[in-house]
């Protein structure tokens, strides 16, 4: 994670103001623009730079998300949701982890980063067409 996880803090605080919806949305937007950036990068600083932003996305999307849930789901029903979500994330990792590396080895880095990139934007977008 980058030097910016540490903003957490705020972008919590930031939820509790406008609601937990648009926080991770907004995280979504940024893995993305940094996932592009990571694809198209010439330079080691430049990658550096991507690695400390990194960070902001974990902090826009890390806790908020899980908080997000706990938001929408009875009561009763809160620890089964976050193992749930617990769960299909880290079945979800393998899959997407084994395609990057395919993407990678195949076409390239700008092609695996650009589709995790383009994966960001359609989950970001997802949650606003569907008001997820």
């Amino acid at each position: 994670m980058g030097g910016l996880a540490n903003a957490s803090m705020p972008v919590g605080m930031l939820s509790d103001r406008i609601g937990r919806r648009p926080v991770p949305i907004s995280g979504f937007v940024i893995f993305a623009l940094i996932y592009f950036g990571f694809g198209i990068a010439k330079s080691v600083m430049w990658i550096w730079m991507l690695f400390i932003l990194y960070g902001l996305y974990y902090a826009f999307t890390e806790g908020i998300q899980k908080a997000y849930i706990a938001d929408i789901v009875p009561e009763g029903q809160r620890g089964t949701a976050m193992g749930t979500y617990n769960a299909m994330t880290g079945i979800a990792a393998l899959p997407a982890s084994i395609l990057a590396g395919f993407l990678w080895q195949t076409f390239g880095p700008v092609v695996a980063f650009s589709t995790s990139s383009a994966i960001a934007i359609f989950a970001a977008l997802f949650m606003v067409i569907f008001r997820i």
